[in-house]
């Protein structure tokens, strides 16, 4: 009895401690929550941002964790501890996209300047400025191999470059701006959202574009140049069958000019779209697939975070906590923590 008492104490010494010590590294950065071990928690605040998180990068192995928005800077953490590791600056408009190399020693990010820059997140020096667009850069994204960095623009020009060296590899005029990307896990497919609701699959090798996925049109008596929603957020699964998208819902406007469907599911084996629905909180400006491809979950204007199950497509947890809307989010790779950006300003680790 004694014996369990005293492994109690000290497990609840050395929590406290742990507490404590991270406070008192970043009293004004980080605040950690004392009840880590429950479900639905925060477990770490990260304040700093003068002005809306809009784009997360989270290294893959878990050691730095990058944050841009509004306030036109980067900021690099640990994500483990919610320290402070640099504040990088030499974008002149909002940053809106970030992407991390596997290796995590390079980080890009694009802004309404017009540019896109790399940096080494680790030393916080920027390694070279990548120009060409003629318009905001509004996506990016690097291959899994670290070998290509891909990019969208509002001058609706997609181009490839080399990662290691900076040269533009090819430049595709697609006909409408791309307004989402990713590429696939091995590498040999980058996957376009349009802003017309389609969504295209081009070869990554040599610029060919293999298949596009064309969304229902819309019925609209109203309207007869009704389209589908513009794509604004993509997620593949682990195994790569699964494609989310994330739309606008204007079905409150007085005049709709979209299907008002903000979700749509897709086979990307077959092509085939299997959910196509709203869930009636407007824009979805997130969405992220767990690691163990079973969960989903959503970020919009609604302050709140939902967890859909991807097999029923049903909500099965909703995080409240942020002061503004969701902007950006990030799984951990055990599934167990999930990170969120938002318009208040902060970014949180929940522990899901």
């Amino acid at each position: 009895m004694q014996s369990s008492i005293l492994k109690a104490l000290t497990a609840t010494t050395l929590t406290l401690s742990t507490i404590v010590n991270v406070i008192n590294l970043t009293p004004a950065i980080a605040e950690p929550n004392p009840k880590t071990q429950q479900l639905n928690q925060v477990v770490l605040t990260l304040s700093g941002h003068q002005e809306p998180v809009r784009t997360l990068a989270l290294s893959k192995d878990e050691q730095i964790l990058a944050s841009s928005g509004d306030d036109k800077v980067i900021k690099v953490w640990n994500p483990k501890t919610g320290v402070l590791i640099s504040t990088l600056t030499g974008h002149s408009e909002r940053v809106i996209s970030l992407a991390m190399s596997p290796d995590a020693q390079t980080l890009a990010s694009a802004s309404a300047d017009k540019t896109i820059k790399l940096w080494n997140p680790k030393t916080g020096k920027l390694i070279r400025t990548l120009t060409g667009h003629t318009n905001q850069v509004i996506n990016i994204d690097i291959s899994p191999n670290g070998q290509t960095l891909v990019s969208t623009s509002y001058d609706k020009t997609i181009k490839l470059w080399n990662l290691k060296t900076g040269q533009l590899i090819r430049s595709l005029k697609p006909g409408k701006i791309s307004t989402a990307i990713l590429i696939t896990p091995d590498s040999k497919t980058r996957i376009s959202g349009m802003e017309d609701g389609r969504i295209q699959l081009w070869n990554i090798s040599n610029g060919r574009l293999l298949r596009t996925l064309i969304p229902p049109r819309p019925v609209n008596p109203m309207y007869d140049q009704a389209r589908a929603s513009a794509v604004i957020s993509l997620a593949l699964s682990p195994d790569g069958q699964t494609l989310i998208n994330g739309g606008y819902d204007d079905s409150h406007q007085s005049l709709q000019e979209t299907d008002g469907k903000n979700i749509k599911i897709w086979n990307l084996k077959t092509g085939k779209l299997m959910h196509n629905f709203s869930i009636g909180i407007g824009p979805i400006n997130a969405v992220a697939i767990s690691p163990d491809g079973k969960t989903f979950a959503i970020g919009s204007l609604s302050r709140e975070i939902q967890l859909w199950d991807l097999k029923t497509v049903k909500v099965v947890n909703k995080l409240s906590g942020h002061g503004g809307g969701i902007y950006a989010l990030a799984w951990s790779k055990d599934g167990k923590n999930l990170i969120s950006g938002s318009g208040d300003k902060s970014i949180k680790i929940w522990r899901v």
